[in-house]
């Protein structure tokens, strides 16, 4: 591989930023806002509320004794008071400006498609379609525990998740995959399969949960064909409350939802979730003219990570889902990433790092190899680097299959007397070999001793040279020159072009260990000395 594989289009990141909602109000809109706040606001919010009241009380009186955990659908009497809140909820959506709701085609039956996958998911008033069908919903588990809205939760028997514990995932796919194929009437089920509020502009990655048991579903989109976006609630913009108060501001809401046909999977679906799940996606996707990403829920924790270190949010906004499906990074790798990123780029208002940041980042000088390998991290030519671009760097760069056979020929490069470990003179001599005798090794030594014990063991050494595997790349040239019994100063001039090689990503990349073909291409160059 070469440099065309790190900028190859598959890593480009997208034109759109699906996590940002910026709200531009003119006078006009600011005079309405002020004029309203004043005027039908209130009143609307004052129904709201007594609406709401008159929601939780029915709520409470069918949930008496309900346990939340039953695998049996509600029955008898219990029923009544539900189907009274659903004309309820339509009232109160009313009074949030949804004065009609335009539909197209019709909602599935139950024998027809179990689950509604609904997107974009970018507002409350996305929840719009369960005061028009009978439906349940999927739901994070501490709502449940909530004074108010839990209980109105609790009527529709909701599918509960916790978000951030795999175990409970799991519990809920089974479960969802249970209502699906059980003969008890369990009401339909609608997933919002983003997974996190977007600004509608691109559909991100849907979570395969409703498409793991196999069955069909009904794609509804949803659409605000409004002249004033003041409900799109997204990480990066304005929040909650202040959106809904505008909102409340606004004469209506113009909503519109599309039930679309059926969609049954295939075979090949059915034994690939994910495949099933794109496929879905790219279908509705056509229907509502937006491009696909591959950003998912872990980039908005990226981004509130980002904001907690002192980072423009966006810094975060990587598309976990790709750069985690090519490069075979985790979240919390990723976080540990971050961490390490802004403890060096903090200090720039922008959150780049640049070249000097970069250096004192892995405890090298600013050389000419350093400067190739800064140039392929930075994919823009800015001279800048942002997060996403220094993750992909790390990781086709430095994380390159880096085995244990040749981390040990490295370390035996230090190891000058053979005694199974390695003092700061021993390192002091090597680096000083590459870089010059004016290079202050002390810093990249303290890293690898961690315990201070003076001597650093394999295991140490193999630890940090995982972390850092463009050392061993450049201490393997050097370790077949010495080898080769050639003076200093001609292992310090050749190991200073092999390094920018190695640096830059040329035996990296390739994946090509440091064997008797890398040895007998140094033994070339020597000749051609």
């Amino acid at each position: 591989m070469d440099e065309k594989f790190l900028r190859k289009k598959s890593f480009a990141l997208p034109k759109v930023n699906p996590f940002i909602h910026d709200l531009q109000l003119s006078m006009k809109d600011k005079l309405q806002i002020l004029v309203m706040s004043f005027t039908l606001a209130p009143i609307r919010l004052f129904l709201i509320f007594i609406l709401l009241i008159f929601a939780w009380l029915i709520a409470f009186i069918s949930t008496l004794g309900l346990d939340i955990d039953s695998k049996k659908p509600v029955r008898s009497w219990r029923r009544l008071p539900i189907l009274l809140l659903q004309p309820i909820m339509r009232a109160v959506f009313f009074c949030m400006g949804v004065i009609w709701i335009e539909q197209k085609g019709l909602p599935a039956s139950r024998k027809e498609a179990f689950i509604y996958v609904i997107a974009p998911h970018s507002t409350f008033y996305d929840a719009v379609p369960c005061a028009i069908i009978a439906t349940t919903v999927v739901a994070k588990q501490d709502l449940i525990s909530a004074p108010f809205i839990g209980t109105l939760l609790k009527t529709l028997q909701p599918v509960l998740v916790v978000r951030h514990d795999p175990d409970s995932r799991k519990k809920t796919i089974q479960e969802i995959h249970r209502r699906a194929s059980s003969q008890n009437e369990w009401p339909q089920i609608i997933v919002f399969p983003e997974g996190t509020c977007t600004n509608g502009k691109a559909l991100i990655t849907f979570k395969a949960g409703a498409f793991i048991p196999g069955v069909p579903v009904q794609p509804v989109l949803i659409r605000y064909p409004n002249y004033l976006d003041t409900f799109t609630w997204t990480m990066n913009g304005p929040g909650g409350l202040t959106l809904l108060w505008y909102s409340l501001c606004q004469f209506y809401i113009r909503f519109q939802v599309e039930f679309l046909p059926v969609y049954t999977p295939s075979d090949e679906e059915i034994d690939d979730p994910k495949l099933y799940a794109e496929n879905v996606r790219f279908l509705m996707a056509q229907a509502l003219n937006v491009p696909c990403t591959e950003h998912t829920f872990e980039d908005c924790r990226l981004m509130s990570q980002a904001k907690s270190k002192d980072l423009p949010m966006e810094a975060g906004l990587v598309e976990f889902s790709k750069l985690s499906k090519k490069l075979g990074i985790d979240i919390n790798e990723m976080n540990e990433m971050l961490d390490e990123f802004a403890l060096k780029s903090r200090s720039c208002k922008d959150g780049l790092m640049g070249i000097e940041e970069f250096a004192e980042l892995l405890c090298l000088p600013i050389t000419e190899p350093l400067k190739e390998l800064f140039n392929l991290y930075d994919r823009d030519g800015s001279g800048k680097l942002d997060f996403r671009e220094y993750v992909i760097g790390m990781s086709l760069l430095s994380h390159a299959a880096v085995t244990e056979k040749s981390i040990k020929i490295a370390f035996k490069v230090f190891d000058r007397n053979g005694d199974g470990t390695v003092t700061h003179d021993e390192l002091d001599h090597v680096l000083k070999s590459v870089f010059g005798h004016d290079f202050e090794t002390r810093n990249i030594y303290d890293k690898i001793d961690q315990e201070n014990k003076g001597r650093i063991t394999f295991d140490e050494f193999y630890a940090f040279v995982k972390k850092r595997p463009e050392y061993a790349k450049l201490f393997m040239t050097y370790a077949d020159l010495e080898q080769d019994d050639m003076p200093q100063d001609k292992i310090h001039n050749i190991t200073q072009r092999r390094a920018s090689h190695a640096l830059a990503g040329s035996s990296i990349l390739s994946n090509v260990q440091y064997s008797n073909q890398g040895a007998n291409a140094i033994l070339k160059e020597k000749k051609d000395e």
